[in-house]
């Protein structure tokens, strides 16, 4: 038997060594399995119907009455009377309170005594008058029979002018007690104090005993016309120029869900507001039940134009994309930005007048991060 000597032993060890790198290396060569495909994005899509689509302008603010009115006195004194409570229903002329007016009962009584000092003196100069006419008669026919002399003719002509002057000054004299007569009547009046307009009292700021002179600032009562509600608003130049008044609008109130009020646009300011380059309208409504009151907040919604099922999709669903409207249509699992030409639009459904076909599928939300080219699983929104 022929034995190996140690170093032909140590390079067979070698040589099997690098045999077995060798098909390590070839092994790890050889191609490796196919990936697992990407997961698909869900997505929350809608299909493109048609839809009645309306054009709005929405105005909002709080509701005040068409007219209301402070009532005050013209004429300091003490109130001895308020006849009306908050939330009492009133008529026009009817009587809210009352001034003392005892002083003006008097002031009344002495006027009506001047005019009757004043009528006396009248008849005198009257009667005085009609005698000094007689006399200058009587002098004149003496005259032109020579009986008298031109003196006597002179002085019954000047009694007789005098006599004129006397009456035509009491007249005057009857003439002035008569206003202050009347004068004093309607301070008298004044001193009743009664309601413009028909309306509800709203304020009552003053008691009997109070003391009111002209210069109060507040209002004995606040007498307000609830029968017709409006809501002011201001709007730019371009709705104010699509708005005619008289359109038909439609009153929400937050203080009556469910409920849907019938108005008018019933003024367009001519001018603009030069603080916040705006103009003021004026929607009205009636209050016919009385169900409405006085600082309710309120929305009126005001038709501008319509569209009869119109190809419609919600707002959020269109997005600007390189400078242009587009929706994320979805064709067949992959996703694609698709230009759009927008219509009328109530807010939260717009208009597609190009762009899109009934049926079509796009993404309900186009202000995800989804690229075009997604694959994607869509998720139909009810």
């Amino acid at each position: 038997m022929r034995l190996r000597s140690p170093l032909t032993h140590s390079i067979a060890t070698i040589a099997i060594g690098l045999s077995g790198m060798a098909a390590t290396a070839c092994s790890s060569a050889e191609p490796t399995a196919s990936a697992a495909p990407a997961a698909r994005v869900d997505v929350p899509v809608i299909t493109v119907t048609a839809s009645d689509v309306e054009s709005v302008l929405q105005l909002s603010g709080t509701l005040t009455p068409h007219a209301r009115v402070g009532v005050k006195s013209t004429l300091p004194g003490t109130l001895s009377r308020v006849t009306v409570e908050i939330g009492d229903r009133v008529r026009v002329g009817q009587v809210l309170a009352t001034l003392d007016r005892r002083e003006l009962d008097a002031q009344v009584d002495a006027a009506a005594a001047s005019v009757g000092v004043a009528v006396a003196a009248l008849e005198s100069a009257e009667a005085g008058l009609a005698n000094a006419l007689l006399e200058r008669d009587r002098a004149q026919n003496l005259f032109d029979k020579g009986a008298v002399p031109r003196q006597r003719l002179d002085a019954a002509e000047t009694l007789h002018r005098s006599a004129a002057a006397q009456r035509d000054l009491a007249r005057a004299n009857l003439a002035q007690a008569e206003a202050s007569r009347r004068r004093s009547q309607e301070v008298q009046r004044d001193a009743t104090i009664t309601s413009p307009i028909n309306g509800v009292i709203v304020e009552r700021n003053f008691d009997p005993g109070s003391l009111i002179s002209p210069g109060t600032e507040r209002p004995i009562v606040v007498v307000a016309d609830l029968s017709v509600l409006k809501l002011e608003a201001g709007v730019s130049e371009l709705e104010a120029g699509r708005l005619r008044v008289g359109m038909p609008a439609r009153l929400t109130i937050q203080a009556r869900p469910g409920e849907t009020f019938e108005g008018r646009l019933a003024a367009i300011a001519p001018e603009v507001d030069v603080r916040n380059r705006h103009f003021a309208v004026e929607v009205r409504m009636t209050n016919r039940t009385g169900t409405l009151l006085s600082g309710m907040y309120g929305v009126a919604v005001i038709p501008l134009a319509r569209a009869e099922r119109a190809l419609a999709v919600p707002s959020a669903a269109i997005t600007t994309r390189d400078g242009k409207r587009v929706v994320l249509k979805i064709t067949g699992d992959t996703v694609a930005a698709s230009p759009i030409t927008e219509g009328l639009t109530n807010g939260s459904l717009v208009e597609v007048t190009q762009g899109l076909a009934a049926g079509d599928v796009v993404l309900a939300d186009a202000g995800r991060d989804v690229a075009a080219g997604t694959k994607v699983n869509p998720i139909p929104v009810r």
